[in-house]
């Protein structure tokens, strides 16, 4: 009696410290992409470019980089169901909790370019990964993500970064034609803090995905609950909290360029350079439920394109729309496991 007691209690104590260890690991990849987003966003406002180009490059990299780190270091250790579906959940996020939280808020509006070019781009992208696994789902076959398919996502994000440089060059002309030349001077001082504060930023970011990760893992064993849920649920919506604060901030701030940015890119970002480069080091398995899950990233895309498209903003209702979306993705979720 006395043995089973103080087994039970290691295990209750062993417990205790995944759960411990799992909640550092969420605070440290919050904070560590929190001052990526400081240190990123100021070298990126010393060069002089738009709200916009920050929103869809340094601010969307930044807050995917979470995702990028759980991702690729699941598919090492040979967990490629986490990396699929923390990617599909985490996108499915961006849009119904993040946006619908920012519009139900503040109410967000974007620009010509965001409606004609990056969310269209963004649903684009989405297809194309649908074709790239749709054989497999369809054959019967497991449905891989092979590395021939990382490939032609790189590519696509290789060009998804010259439109991106193309972008920065037309902002700093256009700064230098309009003589606001306040935002490009810099001293020595601000570049090197903004300097630390990026790398310091991605040190935590690393750190804190190994510990969601393994003990993520951990924890979906002791509780007898699937990889594929606790990816889509628990660890996207934890990474998908950098996303959050981000868009939240700049919505709150008035800079919806950034906010809607931030979402847009990192969901292009997460598909083209996530998926990309994990595929590239380990073919991607994944279970058949995902295929609802990639079904619902284009349907909650073309939703967002619908409303930005019809008057340019995202008003507080269809905000309130996109959060009753995810809500009942999230319950979903949890009931098909």
């Amino acid at each position: 009696m006395i043995d089973f007691i103080k087994k039970y209690f290691i295990l209750l104590r062993r417990d205790n410290m995944l759960y411990l260890l799992f909640l550092i690991g969420f605070v440290i990849l919050v904070k560590g992409a929190d001052y990526f987003i400081d240190g990123s966003v100021g070298l990126a406002t010393l060069m002089g470019v738009s709200p916009l180009f920050i929103g869809l490059s340094v601010a969307a990299i930044g807050t995917s980089a979470p995702e990028a780190a759980v991702s690729i270091k699941a598919a090492i250790i040979a967990h490629s169901t986490i990396s699929f579906g923390n990617i599909l959940g985490s996108n499915i996020a961006n849009i119904g909790l993040v946006t619908g939280l920012g519009a139900f808020l503040y109410t967000l509006s974007g620009r010509k370019s965001t409606i004609k070019r990056e969310i269209p781009y963004s649903l684009f992208i989405t297809l194309i990964l649908l074709v790239l696994v749709r054989d497999d789902w369809f054959s019967g076959k497991i449905p891989t993500l092979s590395r021939i398919d990382g490939g032609i996502l790189l590519i696509f994000f290789f060009l998804y970064l010259l439109y991106l440089y193309r972008m920065a060059i037309s902002d700093r002309k256009r700064s230098l034609l309009n003589r606001d030349l306040s935002s490009i001077k810099y001293s020595r001082r601000e570049l090197l803090k903004a300097f630390g504060l990026t790398i310091g930023g991605l040190v935590g970011i690393v750190l804190g995905a190994k510990l969601v990760v393994d003990n993520a893992i951990n924890i979906a064993y002791r509780w007898g609950v699937s990889e594929t849920m606790i990816s889509v649920t628990v660890v996207a919506l934890g990474t998908s909290l950098p996303e959050v604060v981000t868009s939240l901030t700049a919505a709150k701030k008035g800079r919806c360029d950034i906010a809607i940015g931030n979402v847009v890119g990192s969901n292009i970002f997460n598909i083209l350079f996530v998926l990309g480069i994990t595929s590239a080091i380990r073919p991607i398995q994944f279970q058949l439920v995902a295929f609802v899950d990639l079904i619902i990233v284009i349907v909650v895309t073309v939703l967002i394109l619908i409303f930005i498209f019809t008057s340019r903003i995202i008003s507080r209702k269809e905000g309130g729309v996109l959060l009753l979306a995810y809500l009942a993705y999230i319950v979903f979720a949890i009931i098909r496991r």
